[in-house]
């Protein structure tokens, strides 16, 4: 049995100006589920990615990795500034890093809790001050459910930011986002994780390229546990925003 690579991305273009000069940034902010980052080809295949898509921020789950410095993050990151934070593995399971490019962004600063990795700064050209939460949710039907209320809060006491919740959440919305036979739907985790988007005033905007971002090696069970979550004011700053699965 095994796992098809899952990236994902949202393109935004932030326009601004003032008298006399108009500019265009085009924000780019890319996930990837890498299943382990000790190997030099998955090191590999994450710095090609950057190479191809020059994201702003890259989110990074299941690291596998109890430390991450900065000769790692030059592995995967081109030359050019850049910073990172990241969550530590628990033994082999889990981890997460975030990096982004510190000539675009300011950071103010970064924080995380359980399965959830977050930084909080501004768009340097143009101001506009951001949250990024970058989650790897459990399998755990309870722990999701507790995962679900402390983000919410989170989400609600930071809503004077524009607010973007991506990546792995490991849960369906509905039984169209599930397909296979060995794919089991259950419907309290459904409920959970809609009335989470609910309660957080988050919008699930429609997805691009493919619908499913999760799939068995024999092809034939797919689920999509993968998204964009963004708050209204995100929106509304960036209206252009393009959500794509690769």
């Amino acid at each position: 049995m095994g796992w098809g690579k899952r990236v994902l991305g949202v393109r935004i273009k932030v326009v601004g100006g003032e008298v006399g000069r108009v500019w265009k940034v085009s924000m780019k902010i890319i996930t990837y589920n890498v299943r382990g980052l000790r190997g030099g080809e998955k090191r590999v295949e994450v710095r090609r990615l950057v190479h191809e898509k020059r994201p702003m921020v890259l989110c990074i789950q299941e690291t596998k990795l109890e430390m991450i410095n900065d000769q790692l993050v030059k592995a995967l990151w081109e030359e050019g500034m850049h910073n990172f934070s990241y969550q530590s593995s628990v033994g082999a399971s889990g981890g997460m890093v975030t990096v982004w490019d510190g000539s675009r962004i300011d950071v103010w600063t970064s924080f995380s809790f359980n399965h959830v990795l977050a930084i909080k700064g501004n768009v340097i050209l143009t101001g506009e001050e951001f949250i990024i939460f970058n989650v790897y949710a459990s399998c755990d039907l309870a722990a999701k459910k507790m995962l679900w209320e402390c983000l919410s809060v989170r989400v609600i006491n930071n809503s004077d930011l524009c607010i973007c919740v991506c990546r792995d959440f490991n849960s369906v919305r509905n039984f169209e986002e599930r397909k296979g036979r060995v794919v089991a739907f259950r419907q309290a985790d459904v409920d959970a994780f809609n009335k989470f988007i609910l309660d957080s005033f988050l919008i699930d905007f429609p997805i691009c390229g493919r619908l499913f971002t999760w799939f068995q090696g024999n092809g034939i069970s797919m689920s999509r546990l993968d998204r964009f979550l963004l708050s209204n004011k995100w929106c509304e700053k960036w209206p252009n925003s393009i959500q794509v699965a690769h």
